[in-house]
């Protein structure tokens, strides 16, 4: 089944989201930070683009993790792609025993 935006939005690990101008928002449970996902056409493959205000650090990563697929071929896939490459490895951590924390979330250096 082909996502959409509600269930791309649907998911355990967030806590409240919201439509904005440019895309959507969203907050992790137990961490009040604002993470926005910009959404933009890409004209030369087609699909979407997405971009990420933070990134995700936890106890359970090596290192930040950066998704180095920055794009999907419809909008809610897009969208779908950027909240897993936070909620992923928020889910990771809490499963194994951390509280949420907002230094888990770094902003990302190339801005929104």
């Amino acid at each position: 089944m082909p996502w959409t935006i509600e269930s791309a939005l649907d998911n355990e690990c967030l806590e409240h989201t919201e439509k904005t101008l440019r895309g959507y928002s969203f907050w992790l449970k137990g961490i009040p930070t604002e993470i926005q996902v910009v959404l933009y056409v890409n004209a030369q493959k087609g699909g979407f683009n997405f971009h990420l205000s933070h990134l995700i650090y936890t106890p359970e990563q090596a290192n930040v993790y950066q998704p180095s697929q920055l794009r999907g071929d419809y909008e809610a896939y897009a969208l779908h792609s950027a909240i897993s490459a936070v909620t992923d490895f928020y889910s990771i951590a809490v499963k194994a025993g951390h509280v949420p924390c907002k230094s888990w979330l770094l902003e990302n250096v190339n801005g929104i």
